[in-house]
């Protein structure tokens, strides 16, 4: 780097930005460039970053490849044999997890989906179910309502999943929603507001 700059010092006087970015410029094939020729990513520890928390990635990979790879990674971790009774309570069941799960750990989520016949999606589009502890906001909760799908995901607690696979069947998607339908609400509402109106106002003469 000292070489690099080397020219544009005079008498020991620090370059301007200007000057060393116009420098930076004009010299990009230069072999001591730092942008053009930087040796950064041969120093530095590449972490991948994914819901689960941080690893250590060891070369740089796009991100289909990095998914296959922790699929995969995945895979090696479950029992060459899974019991028989849990093998296929989840099959044909597509999960997506949405933020925080209550009481475990997406890893463990992804381990226990898998193992009973199931197939964990890394984003919502084609999930049958999406696994959520926390108030879905009201930007999501209108989309999934309001989304024109031939087949609609069920946005359910992850207890929906456990309970199932000790019951050796799916169990009823409804019991564990965490959507709250407000439409009965909504409609109390309104009628109970139009009964204050009357009952204020009172009675209109003819």
């Amino acid at each position: 780097m000292c070489r690099f700059v080397a020219p544009l010092l005079k008498d020991g006087a620090k370059p301007s930005s200007a000057a060393l970015t116009k420098h930076l410029l004009s010299t990009l094939t230069d072999s001591n460039n730092p942008i053009t020729h930087s040796d950064i990513y041969e120093r530095s520890d590449h972490i991948s970053s994914a819901a689960s928390g941080h690893q250590r990635s060891e070369r740089r990979m796009n991100q289909k490849t990095y998914w296959d790879s922790r699929k995969e990674k995945l895979a090696q971790q479950l029992p060459e044999k899974p019991m028989a009774r849990e093998c296929n309570v989840l099959r044909n069941v597509r999960v997506y997890i949405d933020g925080y799960l209550a009481g475990t750990t997406d890893i463990e989520m992804k381990r226990i989906v898998t193992l009973a016949g199931g197939r964990v999606l890394y984003t919502a589009s084609g999930a049958t179910h999406i696994l959520t502890s926390q108030q879905l906001s009201g930007s999501k909760t209108h989309k999934l309502l309001t989304t024109r799908k031939r087949v609609k995901a069920h946005v359910v607690k992850p207890e929906w999943i456990t309970d199932s696979i000790q019951a050796g069947r799916r169990l009823p998607e409804r019991e564990y929603s965490a959507i709250k339908d407000m439409t009965c609400k909504n409609l109390f509402d309104m009628f109970q507001a139009q009964g204050s109106t009357q009952t204020i106002d009172g009675p209109k003469e003819c």
